[in-house]
């Protein structure tokens, strides 16, 4: 996800499957980067696709909005789970997951804080008993994110509006946010600095000929 919010594109998960070496991806992200001289920008045609596919979920053939437009402006909550479910079909792949909402996020973090003081206020402090309730901590919050996945309705960051769509639409056949340097080297440098940082591993490990799986780790 960070090589593509860094180069706007998008990586259908049928590409995904194909690349196996740091050389694979970083050629995947330089052929998007040249389609951007080659290329007529799909943008409109992007948005007029994403339009068709909202007002069929509106069941509105007539619905207006602008690219600008907030999603949460134009869609309900039902709506948006809805498109969300159905943004693959335009993506060729899965979007980020819908957040909860600030006020249910906040209360989960509360609710969860103040558990283990509440159980700390029934139980003596042995070593055996807080090993419980951290234990008991963990099982709570998980149960309470399952409980609470349907209620994601709120878009994430890059979702915004309709134009972010529409951008990661486009990021499927040309790179939207290109780099200065459009070099072999240039971009390979971009995308080790990404690996290292998010793989954790050894700068000198990302070479071109690294395969993702066998050398970095990826699981």
């Amino acid at each position: 996800m960070e090589i593509e919010d860094r180069f706007g594109i998008t990586i259908p998960d049928s590409v995904y499957s194909e690349i196996r070496t740091v050389d694979d991806l970083v050629r995947y992200c330089l052929d998007r980067i040249y389609a951007v001289n080659t290329m007529n920008c799909p943008s409109l045609t992007c948005f007029l696709s994403l339009r068709c596919l909202v007002r069929d979920i509106r069941n509105d053939p007539d619905l207006r909005f602008r690219p600008r437009d907030h999603v949460e402006t134009v869609l309900e909550d039902s709506d948006r789970k809805r498109l969300w479910q159905r943004l693959p079909e335009l993506l060729k792949t899965t979007p980020r997951q819908l957040r909860r909402p600030a006020w249910l996020r906040k209360t989960l973090v509360g609710v969860v804080l103040s558990f283990p003081i509440v159980l700390m206020s029934f139980f003596p402090w042995h070593v055996e008993i807080l090993i419980l309730i951290w234990l008991a901590t963990i099982a709570f919050g998980i149960i309470l994110h399952w409980l609470t996945i349907g209620l994601r309705s709120r878009t994430p960051e890059g979702y915004m509006t309709f134009a972010d769509i529409t951008k990661r639409i486009v990021g499927l056949t040309i790179a939207t946010n290109p780099p200065t340097e459009t070099d072999y080297d240039s971009v390979f440098s971009i995308v080790k600095e990404i690996i290292v940082e998010q793989l954790g591993v050894d700068d000198d490990e990302v070479v071109p000929t690294a395969r993702f799986i066998q050398d970095l780790g990826v699981a």
